[in-house]
């Protein structure tokens, strides 16, 4: 081989290896960003659900801390009335107590509440019959305190009947 033909072959092998150089820095830094968009909607929707306030520590959206408001007492106040009565509600404790609003997130979601709302119906035959309520009344209870299940939550006492 010549040593023009070897100089050639050694800018075409540069070349090459720059462009995937190049495509690999770009497809990171494309990745770097769709993951910082998630976790910055990730915070906000935990924040929406629970009625969170939030202070942004850093740079990094992972550096937030969220505080609870008066709103998010009463949430987690229903939530927990209706784990005494139906257990596989499963508030959490120990994680609330600890404040890891992700992980309580996670467990909320994770919970099949139409079932337990099904079965709280069931156990009080309050609805009037042929009476059909969303699925996610009591859900819907927890977070907004919405009565769609008033009567039922009447009967099992986590409401007063003049609500």
């Amino acid at each position: 081989m010549k040593g023009s033909t070897k100089k050639r072959l050694i800018v075409i092998i540069l070349v090459i290896a720059g462009i995937i150089l190049g495509v690999y820095l770009h497809n990171e830094k494309k990745n770097a960003d769709e993951e910082l968009k998630l976790a910055q909607y990730r915070n906000e929707a935990i924040a929406k659900m629970f009625w969170l306030d939030v202070k942004h520590t850093g740079k990094d959206p992972n550096d937030v801390e969220f505080f609870p408001s008066q709103d998010t007492d009463r949430i987690m106040e229903r939530w927990n009335a209706v784990t005494e009565l139906y257990p596989e509600a499963g508030y959490p404790d120990e994680v609330v107590e600890r404040e890891d609003w992700f992980e309580v997130s996670q467990i909320f979601l994770k919970i099949p509440f139409h079932e337990i709302q099904q079965e709280m119906i069931e156990d009080t035959d309050a609805l009037p019959e042929g009476e059909r309520v969303p699925e996610s009344s009591l859900e819907d209870y927890i977070f907004y305190r919405s009565f769609s299940l008033g009567p039922v939550l009447v009967e099992l006492g986590l409401e007063e009947e003049d609500h």
